[in-house]
């Protein structure tokens, strides 16, 4: 019979602690992800089948109390600004409707183009279908875009034999070499090792502790993740802090590069090319903060566009940063505070500023950049958008 003492022998207490740690884990494998993540690719990126795409295949994911990426980063619950998060991966693992297809045109990029921030009509996706008139495939990845060659595989795995390629490019790329891609069979072997190693109930703990280290009880470490200035009007923004960085010098010139190969191989195979230059958040919100580190995202984005001058380029930089400033004399954001990406409001904005270029040249050019003035764009307080009322 076990006594008091030998009870509280840790070679008699600790295994039997580990099982139960590893009897939960197992269980909560079982549960909805929501339980124990707090927004989609912490949990579909490494866990479960993977095809071409950057998440498990045939997956549905549903929070109602998702929260930015950088609030997690810097382990800062204040910060949270909590909402519904519903995002469904289709069988090659990239975010698309249930019911989607034939396509004319594909949507690469980052993570902005994802559409996870967004409710379903408001995504980049959706907002570009609808201006557009075209059935597109989102083939959007976090981090980096598909390589040209992924490209090309997807667009036979879709049947495509002609139609828009729409590549969403954030400035953060200005500072990453294009052509250095790493393998496909790299990625997916080291997502099985990820996946192997995956724990629900490790999410779980590093919630608890994180309570515990929230700069209160006790000192938060993970604080420094991220840069925290406020706007103009008192509103606190959290910030990547990459994004305060310069562009690389020759960021332009590379990426230039890089889309007269790809649109090259893709008029050769009877596509046309779109360039949508996305600003970063700070890019976005820097001449709203006094006193802001200065960088050079936006003259970047000009060098890059004026380089593709046989390439259709889409520059939503200007656009977006008067926007920002006008929406903020309305108490609205055009990026969540607590997050790296654009709300609903920015992704309109962009989509506005594409659907105008489209609407005026884009549609009938194949192959030389659209120039226009700058838009003069005014915040819709019935609607709560912003619209473009004229070209200058």
């Amino acid at each position: 019979m076990a006594t008091r003492n030998s009870i509280l022998r840790c070679g008699y207490l600790l295994p039997r602690v580990l099982l139960l740690w590893a009897l939960l884990d197992i269980m909560l494998r079982f549960a909805p992800p929501q339980w124990y993540t707090f927004r989609v690719h912490e949990f579909a990126m490494v866990t479960g089948p993977h095809n071409m795409g950057p998440f498990r295949t045939n997956f549905t994911y549903q929070n109602l109390r998702a929260y930015g990426d950088l609030a997690s980063l810097s382990n800062c619950v204040d910060c949270r600004w909590y909402r519904p998060m519903n995002i469904h991966v289709d069988g090659r693992g990239f975010a698309n409707p249930v019911s989607s297809g034939p396509y004319d045109a594909i949507l690469m990029g980052d993570s902005f183009g994802i559409g996870a921030e967004q409710a379903g009509d408001a995504t980049l996706l959706s907002q570009l279908s609808q201006r557009t008139g075209l059935r597109i495939y989102n083939s959007c990845a976090p981090i980096r875009a598909l390589t040209r060659e992924q490209l090309m595989e997807l667009i036979d795995q879709l049947g495509m034999t002609s139609g828009t390629v729409f590549f969403e490019l954030m400035d953060r790329s200005l500072g990453t070499l294009p052509l250095l891609q790493e393998g496909t069979q790299f990625e997916r072997s080291d997502r099985w090792s990820e996946n192997a190693e995956y724990s629900p109930l490790g999410n779980v703990s590093r919630e608890l502790v994180g309570r515990l280290y929230d700069g209160q009880l006790m000192p938060n470490p993970y604080a420094v993740n991220v840069v925290r200035n406020r706007l103009r009007t008192g509103q606190t923004m959290l910030f990547f802090r990459e994004d305060l960085e310069k562009a690389a010098p020759n960021g332009p010139t590379w990426w230039a590069k890089y889309f007269h190969v790809l649109n090259k191989e893709l008029q050769q195979r009877g596509f046309r090319l779109i360039v949508i230059l996305v600003p970063s958040k700070y890019t976005v919100y820097q001449p709203l903060i006094d006193d802001a580190a200065k960088t050079n995202k936006r003259e970047a984005f000009e060098e890059l566009e004026e380089k593709l001058n046989d390439v259709p380029v889409v520059n939503t930089a200007p656009a977006l940063q008067q926007a920002a400033a006008e929406a903020l004399e309305h108490g609205q954001l055009l990026y969540w505070p607590d997050d790296t990406h654009w709300n609903a409001e920015g992704v309109r904005v962009a989509a506005q500023q594409l659907q105008a270029q489209y609407a005026a040249g884009l549609s009938g050019t194949a192959g030389a950049a659209v120039r226009q003035g700058p838009r003069i764009t005014k915040y819709d307080n019935r609607h709560r958008i912003f619209r473009i009322d004229r070209i200058q």
